[in-house]
């Protein structure tokens, strides 16, 4: 698309990384000090403080030009907070304003320009020694011997020329980067490029912080740290001075003859869990589990990202997910943890709290809501999300939808009794819910007999959250432990109520994975493996389609990447392989995209074992993993009667970014997955939508966490019912789909 295409490097005194983009464009000491730009595809050209904004920029942009940039938030909100007011630039409206990073996301490409360059193989890469200059030019210096240590000081441009020419050569690179990328990638759509303004939008109007509550409940955390650290030493004996030494801990836990390999959340979870651990053992590790909850390192961060106004900015990150779907960026307000269930957010919902932890006082805490109720960093934590509260005069107006990516799952998939049941219970919340229903057809029974106080709507409970993907006992043990729940108990209900051909499964299921040592019978007993095994046959009996989808997908994608060009359609979607990409069209018409598809081949082999026998399960294995192991003696290719390879079905894989690495690497597509793929990217449309829905009703969006929308309206204006309404309004392309949303109103975030 043609444009203006600039990149700026600027220096200033605030950490952008730690502060954020707006805090850093705040800072009456941030400015530019180059540009690198070109119009319309014509040639690099150059811009350097004082000298006037170039005329070719003024042209473009008071024309109404577009003006293009790799994460263009830094480079727009330069022009309109410095540019504009200090260097008298021309206006920049933020409809001019198009992202090539934000264009890369939506093409499940990487995010960051170096890693995007080299993903599209592009002649021109981002330079690698612009780190060296940014460090040189970008960030203050150390004071000399004869400055004041508390001035602020630069390497001046003139000190360093030759070194200020490379900075600009890189600058030059970036911009030549970001076109030759731009080119090569597909554009937004008008729909996708409109919501993107919307999310800028939303960057910009911020989410407000209690800061005085927040700065109070930090000084109060170091209190009750310090009381903890006390309990600890006296608990111990002295061996542990500190909740923060992880390592004496552990050594001093194991001199009570008990087994402990480390401090780590789940392994103290773990231990809690039973019933013969020692007292004092319990309390030390009781003592290092609370010290060790986030809550205030989180409010670190929202301080450390508010704005003058206690406003956090920036804070969501468009396409962050190859699905499409937001995540968040600094504060993390995707990631605020849960309120002890035991309790629920009654104790919280008032300022009572809040006016307590301005007193900074753990004792009073304790006396207030006992000991148990009462530890302060547990309070802390159950109230994180009470510390966002509406501005003066204004109401917090939210709403989250109800169970989206199970009503999506059972919609696309066509798993009709699921969709009608959850049309019924809307309908008439009296009836039985899903979990019930999930729960009746795992033990082979009815939602008549097992009651919603019934403790078997756990399981169903656990299985609906843990399945719909494919997902096995790994998936169900995974989840379980999310509430608590365990295994073993479990064995004798659900093999009583299995028939034999589901024991039979579980228990064929259960002799395969132990002959391929595969790593969940370490984490799982024969019990508990068979006890999630049969949860699983069950759910999978219970959703048909849903199990048929997985099967479908994958082999939908197959047969495109087998015919490119071809258009393969699947249930509610479209596959075809075009521009290097498998594209997955979805019902909204946004496509998913995976680069650089192949079919991998696979064959059956046999595993040679510890003993040096050979495996009586077989297993496949890409042809040529499978041939290097042959080689090494390590396993034996299967073969027919004449001599050839015994194929097994054949996989798609593509390239994408691994979401815990941010690396761009190979990964299979099995149906599981791309079911998970094309659920949470409908739902992310059905989300879009709503923000969408809300914003042109008047409902300003200030966030969103997951599946649901934050609006921050003054007092007195809307509707909770006519919010719920409108976000559940249905585009035409989910048609029959059974949304629906719960909402509140009021001051004070809140997780109902």
């Amino acid at each position: 698309m043609s444009g203006l295409e600039i990149d700026f490097e600027t220096r200033s005194d605030v950490d952008i990384k730690k502060h954020g983009v707006y805090r850093y464009m705040a800072s009456p000491h941030t400015a530019p000090l180059m540009a690198s730009y070109k119009i319309d595809g014509g040639p690099i050209r150059r811009w350097r403080p004082p000298e006037p904004c170039p005329a070719d920029i003024v042209a473009h942009v008071l024309a109404g030009g577009i003006v293009s940039a790799h994460n263009n938030a830094f480079e727009r909100l330069l022009w309109q907070t410095i540019l504009t007011p200090r260097y008298g630039w021309p206006v920049l409206r933020l409809e001019q304003c198009r992202c090539t990073a934000a264009t890369a996301a939506a093409m499940a490409l990487p995010r960051a320009l170096g890693d995007l360059g080299a993903a599209l193989d592009l002649p021109v890469q981002k330079d690698k020694e612009g780190m060296r200059l940014i460090r040189k030019f970008s960030i203050p210096r150390k004071p000399k011997k004869d400055e004041d240590p508390n001035g602020l000081y630069w390497n001046a441009p003139e000190d360093h020329p030759e070194d200020f020419e490379k900075f600009h050569d890189y600058c030059d690179v970036d911009v030549e980067t970001e076109a030759a990328a731009d080119r090569r990638m597909v554009p937004l759509s008008e729909y996708e490029q409109d919501l993107w303004l919307i999310d800028q939008r939303i960057n910009d109007r911020g989410i407000r912080i209690d800061r005085i509550s927040a700065q109070a409940a930090i000084r109060l955390a170091d209190k009750a740290k310090a009381l903890l650290d006390r309990e600890m030493r006296i608990t111990t004996g002295g061996y542990v001075k500190k909740c923060s030494e992880p390592g004496k801990l552990v050594e001093w836990v194991q001199s009570q003859g008990v087994d402990m390999s480390s401090a780590a959340k789940a392994e103290i979870e773990e231990l809690l869990e039973y019933d013969d651990l020692p007292a004092n053992v319990r309390h030390a590790i009781s003592i290092r589990q609370e010290a060790a909850k986030t809550s205030v390192a989180k409010l670190t961060a929202f301080m450390a990202r508010a704005s003058e106004d206690g406003r956090i900015r920036g804070a969501f990150l468009f396409c962050a997910a190859g699905t499409g779907r937001w995540s968040s960026v600094g504060a993390q307000l995707h990631n605020l943890p849960r309120p002890r269930g035991l309790f629920g957010e009654a104790h919280i919902r008032t300022d009572l709290l809040f006016q307590l932890i301005r007193r900074e006082d753990p004792d009073l805490l304790r006396f207030m809501y006992g000991d148990e109720l009462g530890k302060t960093l547990w309070l802390l934590s159950d109230a994180i999300r009470g510390f966002i509260w509406a501005g003066p005069g204004n109401d917090l107006v939210v709403a989250d939808y109800s169970g989206i990516e199970g009503a999506v799952a059972a919609w696309f998939a066509d798993e009709t009794w699921k969709v009608k049941a959850m049309f019924d219970i809307a309908a008439d919340p009296s009836l039985p819910d899903l979990y019930r229903r999930a729960a009746a057809g795992i033990f082979n029974t009815t939602t008549d007999e097992l009651t919603k106080k019934d403790p078997r709507r756990q399981v169903g409970k656990v299985s609906e959250l843990s399945l719909q993907y494919q997902g096995g006992p790994g998936a169900f043990r995974s989840m379980a432990r999310n509430y608590s729940m365990k295994l073993a108990p479990l064995y004798p209900i659900v093999w009583e109520a299995a028939d034999e051909e589901r024991r039979d499964k579980a228990l064929k299921r259960y002799d395969n994975a132990c002959k391929r040592k595969e790593p969940i019978t370490t984490l799982l007993n024969r019990e508990e493996f068979l006890a999630a095994e049969i949860v699983k046959i069950g759910w999978r009996a219970t959703h048909p389609a849903i199990s048929a989808s997985w099967h479908a997908l994958e082999d939908g994608a197959r047969q495109a990447v087998e015919n490119p060009g071809s258009v393969v359609r699947v249930l509610k979607v479209d596959y075809l392989v075009a521009r290097g990409f498998l594209w997955c069209r979805l019902p909204s018409g946004r496509c998913l995209a995976y680069g650089s598809p192949r079919i991998k081949k696979q064959v059956w082999v046999k595993v040679k074992q510890d003993d040096g026998s050979w495996s009586d399960v077989s297993e496949t294995m890409g042809v040529e993993e499978a041939e290097a192991a042959e080689k090494k003696g390590r396993v034996a290719i299967m073969r027919n009667d004449s001599g050839d390879y015994n194929y097994a079905k054949s996989t798609v894989t593509a390239l994408g970014v691994n979401s815990v690495t941010k690396k761009w690497e190979r990964f299979g597509l099995y149906g599981g997955l791309a079911f998970e793929n094309i659920v949470q990217a409908i739902a992310r449309d059905l989300l879009a939508n709503g923000i969408k829905k809300a914003e042109a009703a008047g409902y300003p969006v200030i966030g969103h966490v997951h599946d649901e929308i934050l609006s921050e309206v003054p007092r007195g204006f809307g509707d909770v019912g006519e919010f719920e309404k409108l976000i559940c309004e249905l585009p035409d392309w989910a048609a029959g789909l059974p949304l629906t949303a719960g909402g509140w109103r009021g001051k004070r975030y809140r997780k109902e």
